[in-house]
């Protein structure tokens, strides 16, 4: 056992019936596949001893993803290979890891380095581009879009980044979301949705990226 773990990232989907299961679940999740997959893993200190794993950021209910991460810790080191075949095997079907390697024990954690994610939202038959750019920049020139959550008001109007539109064809419109990601602004295209009159649940929701600070390496 080595005095100094091994830290290892790793970027996976989340799709299927999987988006209905929440961070936590998700967490126990990755516990019992690390477990099962029979890793040198490096468990906290104390008395309730738990395997170290840092996940990026909470998907919430409903989304799917193409772009989680998360960190776990070994106690040995073991070809990136080896460890990647044997976590793969040990998750279900409707997690794939797409990529899996090293990264400096230095690097500050996922969850306090991120700072935006990207969204990419396939919006219902219905709902036009045309029709959706319109009410978009009604919204956007507003003073203020005040989102309450949880008895707290965010003004979401700085916490939309980027965004665009896509038309992908007659019947699907595809539009693109960089929010901010951070504890004291995180903001969520179903709250924006809600507020330009669409049903989140009708639409497909996917996280296609997580954006951290410079120092994230």
């Amino acid at each position: 056992m080595s005095d100094t773990p091994f830290r290892v990232r790793v970027c996976y989907s989340k799709t299927g019936n999987l988006r209905f299961v929440g961070h936590l679940d998700t967490q126990r999740l990755f516990e019992r596949a690390l477990r099962r997959a029979r890793l040198p893993l490096r468990y906290t200190q104390g008395f309730n001893k738990h395997i170290r794993l840092n996940l990026a950021s909470a998907l919430p209910l409903g989304f799917i993803s193409s772009s989680e991460m998360l960190d776990f810790w070994l106690d040995e080191s073991m070809d990136e290979q080896e460890i990647r075949q044997k976590l793969q095997e040990a998750l279900p079907v409707d997690i794939r890891i797409i990529e899996l390697g090293y990264v400096d024990n230095l690097l500050p954690s996922l969850q306090g380095s991120l700072i935006s994610s990207d969204y990419k939202i396939t919006l219902p038959e219905e709902e036009t581009g045309e029709v959706f750019q319109q009410k978009l920049a009604q919204l956007l020139a507003q003073p203020e879009i005040p989102v309450t959550r949880r008895e707290k008001t965010l003004d979401y109007k700085p916490l939309i980044l980027e965004h665009s539109l896509q038309a992908v064809s007659s019947d699907n419109t595809i539009v693109n979301f960089k929010l901010s990601s951070t504890p004291g602004g995180n903001a969520r295209p179903d709250d924006l949705l809600e507020l330009l009159g669409i049903d989140p649940a009708d639409c497909v929701i996917e996280r296609v990226g997580l954006n951290f600070s410079s120092n994230e390496g």
